[in-house]
């Protein structure tokens, strides 16, 4: 069961009321509450050990947890709107108030208590098993926030904390090739895509021996990049509608985007679709078509087999008799693993070289047992020996003689506040790709994440959260920055199943469209709502709206017990569901409680926001993003608890002034936005992106006690003083990401002012847009830099020497007109570092010389549109590090020397660029695939 990690997720919301200022010093009341938390917390012991009891009467066990949430959340509202309207003597006023609600919650959880007892007659052995049960959290290394330092100090443990610390980022090709006994899966379906006729392709395979793996591996392959002019990767719901397959197709091919509606018919998608494709050598896969005869029945009319070397891949569990006239098809049986091959994955992905003699050959027999030769179990199993200490990994094996689910195994190994994290996942869509940004904040928003004495702020102790998932194998990465740092994650489809289970014995969350439609069988209050996207579903939820008739649907949906509304509805423009969203919030704030923590709205076309929306005064996260909202209610400046604003991609260009009085903002999101107000020193802002600066917006004794930022990024119209900017800057030492834009009075580039940044040691990413007078002095950057971006600086000396010189640099990107030399030379030694190198419209370069020992790690090179450069330097070509080259508007005899000069093992991407005239040499684009 989850229900103790629903439990530990309220005492820690007790453990912050106490904390907090909401709860008065009087000693009565800090009592009651302490007694809640003591019996919250036998209450928790309990279940760990009582397991079937408590599948049994889950129900009963969540309504009493979540009743004592209930009564924390409103207890907290009630002191902030009282304390607008009464002061400093809310709580004394309140005090018996307050009192009689903390002990009403208390008989509650008093009486589930007994009951629980009562079921359950606690045996020795189960007592044993407790008492060894407490010492859970010492056995496997997680992150700070479950291991102290004198946990740490176990032999060997401290290194491979730090080990684990340094595996935050990695690259797809060395997770690739890691993978035991898939490369001749790869290497034959890469042959077959390339070189056979079968029009339709079908991996078929039980769950988790490597499906989805094998057809992202072969999505990604870069062969297949080069051969197929469009890639479209498609997972399909297990209740998927044709509609459904066909809208996402066109949705992922950029210039049909606009033609695509949900509101056509299923003939007119077709069409759409085969028209689109007409000509074009494409690749789509479907994952997870296990409907996959009357899948190729539906959709054979839109992808019509045209002889051009097209394919269809589909990946199914299921190999049953194939029902279809789709003859052209080539059948793939993935097999699981043998034991030699499962056994050296396994070593490999757990490491530590030095403790496998204490694998006994009967514990190795029972891991191949558990594995099954599946990939899947083999990766999460080995998560589980990673981070456990060789010394308990007997431990792990006593836990595998009890059961061979590796899935529930590695599940209940987490921590309690991980569990929920994890579980959390599954409100987003199958294999969606989820921004890592995006999940973090909501995580913190949620609650979810556990206060430490190590760090400062939740952001990091959630980083923590998410980099243990990764390295137990339970999240995957599915797009890097160009650093390497995780930009997307996803949770791979088994998975997703197993947690999904998990979620919903929890009541973690429930689907607008079950509710609507009276499909919702739970007798627990609705808490978070998700909506998805569905064409299927469009001709009973387009009317519906959240009134309270309509609860009529589901006698338990009271929009004032919801803590989360998370909408996937992005179907553009929908005007009837920017009303729905309107009327829903006006709901929630009628109803005088709101509870709401979460509003994520992020891709929703317009939603209407109610002009009281400040009186959800419990909300954390307001996602906007990518809405293209004209404005904002004025009262948004009044949500108190506000932690995450994002306006980015809106077009919100004014903020309330109270905006900034706000002391729980961490992240605020503008969209090149004036703030003109004044700023308040209580505000601990740790992002600032978006931000429009002019001689109107004060920095000294405003911006200027912004100081704890780590995100900044800002466009600037400062012609004539720009020195207190850069001083203000030069000050912000926890910065770790900076973006400047100088640009003049018409939005051109125009002069930028570098002052010596020396001083940011956490400083990575720096990027600069505007006319550099000279490039500083290696020595005047950031020690730490990782990745440089210059545009349109206008350099007339070669940067390369001094660039060379930083000593952490892997990303150097050179764009537009940044520097408007012709000759270009990388010193012999420098850039020992860089990975990837970007150089776009450097249109007077015509000599580029790279010394013997420069680049030495190069891995990724681009050149785009450098009409007059003459050549790519041999020392480059023939550098066996070098994997990509991307050649863009290049001149054709240019393209064809490379391609006969480079080494076999370099892949090579010829493009087309095709752009109207800008001011400056960016803007919008087409690229066009030539193989």
């Amino acid at each position: 069961m989850a229900v103790e990690a629903v439990v530990s997720v309220v005492l820690q919301k007790l453990t912050d009321m106490l904390e907090s200022q909401s709860l008065t010093q009087n000693k009565l009341l800090v009592y009651e509450v302490q007694e809640i938390m003591k019996s919250l917390d036998s209450m928790r012991d309990l279940i760990m050990i009582s397991t079937k009891v408590v599948n049994q009467q889950a129900e009963e066990y969540l309504h009493a947890v979540y009743t004592v949430e209930d009564g924390i959340e409103k207890f907290t509202l009630n002191v902030v709107r009282r304390r607008k309207i009464f002061g400093f003597l809310t709580n004394h006023i309140f005090f018996f108030d307050n009192l009689n609600s903390c002990v009403r919650i208390h008989q509650k959880i008093k009486k589930t208590l007994m009951k629980l007892k009562d079921h359950e007659q606690v045996p020795n052995e189960a007592k044993k098993e407790e008492k060894c049960s407490e010492t859970r959290a010492t056995d496997h290394v997680s992150f700070s926030y479950s291991c102290n330092e004198e946990v740490m100090q176990i032999v060997g443990i401290k290194e491979r904390f730090q080990q684990m610390k340094n595996m935050s980022s990695f690259s797809y090709k060395e997770e690739e090739m890691g993978i035991f006994g898939l490369k001749k899966d790869v290497d034959a379906l890469v042959n077959q895509l390339i070189n056979n006729c079968e029009h339709v392709v079908l991996i078929v395979g039980q769950g988790g021996v490597g499906k989805t793996t094998l057809a992202r591996t072969i999505y990604k392959h870069r062969d297949i990049k080069q051969l197929f002019q469009l890639r479209v990767w498609v997972s399909v719901l297990e209740d998927y509608a044709t509609k459904d397959i066909l809208l996402s197709v066109l949705k992922a091919m950029d210039s049909a985007t606009d033609k695509c509606s949900n509101k056509d018919d299923e003939e007119t998608m077709k069409f759409k679709v085969s028209e689109y494709l007409k000509n074009k050598r494409y690749l789509i896969i479907l994952d997870g078509a296990n409907s996959y005869s009357d899948i190729l029945e539906d959709i054979k009319e839109a992808f019509p087999d045209v002889k051009n070397g097209s394919k269809l891949v589909l990946t199914s569990t299921q190999n049953m008799e194939l029902k279809t006239t789709h003859v052209n098809l080539f059948l793939h049986c993935m097999m699981p693993l043998s034991e030699d091959d499962s056994w050296k994955m396994f070593k490999e992905k757990v490491g530590r070289q030095n403790s496998w003699d204490l694998v006994t050959p009967e514990s190795k027999q029972a891991i191949l047992l558990s594995c099954k030769g599946l990939p899947l179990n083999i990766v999460l199993l080995a998560g589980l020996f990673s981070l456990t200490d060789p010394n308990r990994w007997s431990r792990i094996f006593s836990g595998m003689q009890n059961s061979t689910d590796v899935l529930s195994l590695c599940y209940n190994d987490l921590s309690d506040n991980l569990k929920v994290c994890l579980l959390y996942l599954v409100l987003f869509p199958k294999e969606f790709d989820i921004p890592v940004r995006r999940l973090l904040r909501l995580w913190v928003a949620e609650g979810f994440v556990k206060h430490n004495s190590t760090h400062v702020y939740l952001e990091d102790i959630a980083q923590t959260y998410f980099e243990e998932l990764v390295n137990r194998n339970m999240l995957q990465i599915s797009k890097l920055r160009s650093d390497n740092s995780p930009r997307r994650c996803f949770v791979l489809g088994v998975l997703h199943d197993y947690l999904l289970v998990k979620a919903k014995e929890t009541n973690l969350f429930h689907t607008y469209h079950n509710l609507i439609n009276g499909e919702d069988n739970s007798s627990l209050k609705v808490r978070r709502m998700v909506e998805y996207e569905s064409p299927k579903r469009e001709q009973v939820s387009k009317n519906i709206s959240f009134h309270k008739k309509s609860q009529a649907k589901s006698s338990l949906f009271n929009p004032s017990n919801l803590r989360s509304y998370v909408s996937f509805n992005h179907q553009q423009p929908d005007y009837m569901q920017a009303n729905r969203i309107g009327n829903f919030l006006g709901n929630i704030i009628n109803d005088g409680l709101g509870l709401l923590r979460v509003l994520d709205l992020e891709g929703v076309y317009k939603p209407i926001l109610p002009e009281n929306i400040g009186n959800l005064c419990n909300l954390r996260y307001l996602g906007l993003r990518l809405t293209y909202l004209d404005s904002l209610p004025p009262s948004v400046g009044e949500l108190t608890h506000l932690e995450t604003l994002d306006l980015k991609h809106t077009c919100i260009d004014e903020l309330p002034c109270s905006i900034l009085k706000m002391k729980k903002l961490h992240h605020l999101h503008l969209n090149e936005m004036r703030l003109n107000m004044q700023l308040h020193s209580s505000l601990k802002l740790l992002t600032l992106w978006g931000l429009f600066l002019d001689k109107k917006v004060p920095i000294k004794d405003g911006l200027d006690k912004l100081d704890h930022l780590r995100e900044l990024g800002i466009t600037f119209h400062l012609p004539s003083n720009q020195e207190d900017l850069m001083n203000w800057i030069a000050n912000l030492t926890d910065l770790r990401s900076l973006r400047l834009r100088s640009k003049d009075n018409l939005g051109y580039p125009s002069d930028l002012m570098f002052r010596s940044m020396s001083n940011l040691g956490q400083l990575s990413h720096l990027n600069l847009l505007g006319r550099l007078e000279k490039l500083p002095d290696y020595n005047e950057f950031p020690p730490t830099l990782k990745v440089l971006t210059l545009s349109i600086s206008l350099l007339k000396s070669d940067p390369m020497k001094t660039i060379g010189q930083l000593p952490c640099l892997t990303v150097l990107r050179l764009l537009g007109q940044s520097y408007v030399g012709k000759e270009m030379v990388c010193v012999q030694g420098g850039f020992s570092r860089l990975k990837v190198l970007k150089m776009w419209m450097l249109k007077e370069l015509e000599s580029w010389v790279v010394e013997e020992g420069s680049m030495q790690s190069l891995k990724h090179l681009e050149i785009r549109c450098c009409e007059k450069l003459h050549s790519i330097p041999m020392t480059l070509l023939q550098q066996p590090q070098l994997e990509n080259l991307v050649l863009t508007g290049m001149p054709q005899e240019f393209a064809t020397d490379v391609e006969r000069l480079k080494s076999d093992h370099t892949s090579m991407t010829i493009k087309q660029w095709k752009f109207p005239p800008l001011p400056w040499e960016q803007g919008d684009s087409t690229l066009v695939n030539h193989s």
